[in-house]
Parts: structure tokens; sequence; C-alpha cells
């Protein structure tokens, strides 16, 4: 299904340290609208795992949970890549891959595309410099700062104007120390914290001019340095192949380090009850002030990519051997545990369900409280991405499009 009409853009803006603030005019939506006949908002899923901790769940949102059905699909334009997550932020739908696509989240009409060296999700942060917020992602060339609003089109020389707000920390390339992988960008308290692709660096960046804060350089080479969590001004780290981080995110003063026993670590969250660790065959719950464990649970697994989700006081982690578990938070026992095949797992929930991209081209959503499956979607394209949840819907990049799921009528 296309999208059954265009929103109309209308852009005007002026111009602020480089960057374009613009405004938009639309024209009516098919999305749900409240009294006024105006398109409810959509909640916000304004970077990857939703938030700075990472927990990868929103506590308001909601999305399908018995069959689905395609709400609409837009098929991109040709530069487009979309294999990572997209986000949900002031009413627009971004997706990434070889640059970024604007769309309706209501109806999936195209707002703007701007091709380019964007690769990984974007993560938004807004500052009182511009009008629009900022979208901090990573690249073949390093950390850089888009225009969420997209600049101005000038269609006669076949640019947008001011799309692009800063460029941060450089990449060097592909090379021998540091593998060339675009980690997600987390943004909090008007910085911008990410890995620098190509390097073993973890970098603190102003989020309004992406200049460096900080830097701190991990291992002599391949660190694979892994999404941040970030928590009551705390950054978060794990990277290659068993080290664990806290720093200081004003002054990126490290507060603790450890090596865990595991042979890889994964991307950590952060959460009340401390930073949970998922590892190769295990997962840990560390103390966030002194990164002490407060327990250890062994899965037996093979989880290599895996990311996990928490969500009322359960973490939802897969093993990469072909299960999904629950855990409590507070214990690390099991709550329940499924079989689900796929090595590069990364479940999101709302509402009490957990959505996971199974053998990377089938959604499927599970009861959380009893790993229940209430469906299963399969794409006719993949890889299908990790999804996000806005209002009912469902929402993904599917490799040269973006889908919408809904509820089936």
């Amino acid at each position: 299904m296309t999208p059954s009409r265009r929103r109309l853009l209308a852009a005007a803006g002026a111009t602020f340290a480089g960057g374009t603030a613009v405004s938009r005019a639309a024209a009516g939506s098919d999305g749900p609208s409240g009294p006024d006949g105006v398109p409810e908002p959509v909640p916000e899923w304004p970077m990857s795992r939703r938030g700075p901790a990472g927990t990868g769940a929103h506590p308001t949102a909601s999305g399908p949970a018995d069959d689905v059905e395609l709400a609409w699909s837009h098929e991109a334009t040709a530069w487009f890549r979309g294999t990572t997550a997209p986000i949900l932020f002031d009413g627009t739908l971004y997706a990434a891959g070889d640059g970024l696509l604007a769309l309706d989240p209501h109806d999936g009409s195209r707002r703007f595309g701007v091709p380019g060296s964007i690769r990984s999700t974007p993560a938004a942060v807004s500052t009182a410099v511009y009008r629009t917020a900022t979208l901090a992602a990573t690249g073949p060339t390093g950390l850089s700062g888009a225009n969420a609003g997209g600049g101005v089109d000038l269609p006669l020389i076949g640019t947008r104007l001011g799309a692009e707000r800063w460029r941060g920390p450089r990449s060097p390339g592909p090379g021998l120390f540091g593998s060339l992988a675009f980690v997600p960008p987390v943004a909090d308290d008007g910085r911008v914290y990410a890995p620098v692709p190509g390097t073993d660096d973890v970098v603190g960046v102003d989020a309004t001019s992406g200049a460096e804060l900080w830097r701190d350089t991990h291992g002599d080479g391949g660190a694979d340095i892994n999404r941040p969590a970030v928590r009551d001004g705390r950054v978060f780290v794990t990277n290659w192949p068993h080290e664990a981080t806290a720093y200081d995110g004003a002054t990126g003063e490290r507060r603790w380090h450890r090596r865990l026993a595991d042979g890889l670590l994964l991307a950590p969250v952060a959460t009340a009850s401390g930073v949970v660790v998922p590892g190769r065959s295990s997962v840990w719950l560390l103390d966030p002030d002194d990164g002490a464990t407060l327990w250890r649970r062994d899965l037996d697994g093979n989880a290599t990519e895996s990311t996990a989700a928490v969500a009322d006081g359960t973490v939802f982690v897969a093993d990469g051997d072909g299960s999904l578990h629950a855990l409590d938070l507070a214990t690390g026992e099991s709550a329940w545990r499924v079989p689900f095949d796929g090595r590069d797992v990364a479940p999101v929930v709302a509402d009490g369900v957990v959505y996971a991209v199974k053998r990377g081209y089938e959604l499927v959503a599970l009861d959380a409280a009893t790993g229940e499956r209430l469906f299963a979607y399969e794409s006719t394209q993949a890889p299908l991405s990790t999804p996000v949840v806005g209002d009912g819907v469902v929402y993904a990049a599917n490799r040269r499009r973006v889908i919408a799921l809904e509820e089936s009528r």
C-alpha cells in the first residue's frame, strides 16, 4: 500500500550558524485525529533504544497486539539503504541509510530526503540556537549533526541549503585499528556521546556545535565500542572483548573501569537498579556507582550482536543460540524462555508487548508477561530493522523502503 495523499512542504527560514530553521505547513493526514481534526501527536522515540538509558522501552506508546497489516509503505529513492532503526521525533519519522529520509508517520508521505554519509540511527537533540532539532549520527566520515527540518530545498541545483549543521570528530576510515562500525550516538543534557567510527575512541561533543568536549581511548586496536547508555549524568560504555567503563558525562573522567569474564560484551542498559551488561554467554547487573557485580546470570548462549531491552522490572535478551529470555531485573532469575532464532536480536517493548525481529525479516510480537506469541509478520524484503513503536503503529526500515504496521481490521 502506498501513501494515500502527499503532504505539502513549505520551507522558509533563516540561517543560524551554519544551519537553517524551517517551518512546515501540511495538508490533511490519514492518521488519527483529535476533536479539532488535527492528527494526534505520535509518541516520540528520539534515538536508538528510545532514550539515553538504552532500555528499548516506551512507557506510554502502544503498538498492535493481535494480527497486523501494512498501514503504508514508502518506496524510497535509489540512494536509500535502510537497515537501521528509524526514530520518531516532533511529528516526523526519520530513517537513515546513505543519507536521511523524513516521512509523515501517519501516511508515509515524504517530507524531504538528503543523500549523504549518515548510516546510523540518528539521535535527536534540541538546543536554544535552532528552531528545529539537530540529528546526530555516525557514518564513514565520522560524527555529524543534521538539520531535522531538512534545510531549504534548492531544486534548480539539486541540493538543500543548511541540511548539515556541524561536523564532529572525524573518522580516519577503515584500518588496522578500530572497525568502521556505525554505532548510533546518544544525546542527553545538551551533549552527544558516541564511538568515533574507525577508531578505538569514545567522545562527548557539544550538541549545538559538534565541538569535542572529551575523548577516551580503549584497547590497542579493534575495541568495537558499543552504543553508550546514559543515566544521571553518567555514561556507561562496553567494548570488545570484556571492558566496562563509567564516565562523568560532562568531563569524561573515568568513574570506574572493569574487565568482565566473558569473551564479548554487548551494549549496556542503564536502569535505576543498576547497569545491565549482556555478554556472549552471560548477563550482569553492575552497581552504577562502582561497577561491582550485583548479579550474574549464565545463559549458556553465543550472543554476538544482540541488544537487551528492559521494561517493568524485566530484562529481555536473546542468547544467540535459539532462545529469547525474560529475566527478573532485581535477581536475574528467569521469568520465561521461548525459542527465538537469530543472532542480531534487539527487542523493544511497549504496553506489555515485546517486538523483535527474527532471522532478519520476521517481526514477532510476544506477551511481555508470559512470552506467548501474539503475531508474526514476514517482510518481503530483508533486512528488516529493529522497529520503533508509536500510537498503535510499528515502524521499521526495510532495505529500500520504510513500512508501518497496524492492527488488522
